[in-house]
């Protein structure tokens, strides 16, 4: 895993489907995932190229992101979130 310095973390239930599906595209590297205090957090690196696109997803600008891949990115997002509630994710509630 790339040092946390360079890792974006993101928890945001728009953004994070973004990202990941914007790794599909290789703009960026999904590095996994972890809870904190009982929020999921995702982690992408580098940290640059994910606040850049943070940055124009929000101003409308993000690059062209593939409908089938950002489906598929939310349906990951979500299941990750039932497992976590369910207490699947990591062998345990936490």
């Amino acid at each position: 895993m790339k040092e946390l310095t360079d890792v974006h973390f993101e928890h945001d239930k728009t953004i994070c489907p973004f990202l990941l599906a914007a790794s599909f595209n290789r703009l960026l590297t999904f590095q996994g995932s972890h809870i904190e205090n009982g929020v999921l957090y995702w982690q992408f690196s580098p940290k640059r190229a994910a606040q850049e696109l943070v940055e124009a997803y929000y101003t409308k600008r993000e690059p062209h992101i593939h409908a089938r891949d950002l489906s598929e990115a939310t349906t990951t997002f979500w299941k990750q979130i039932s497992e976590m509630k369910n207490g699947e994710m990591y062998g345990a509630n936490r």
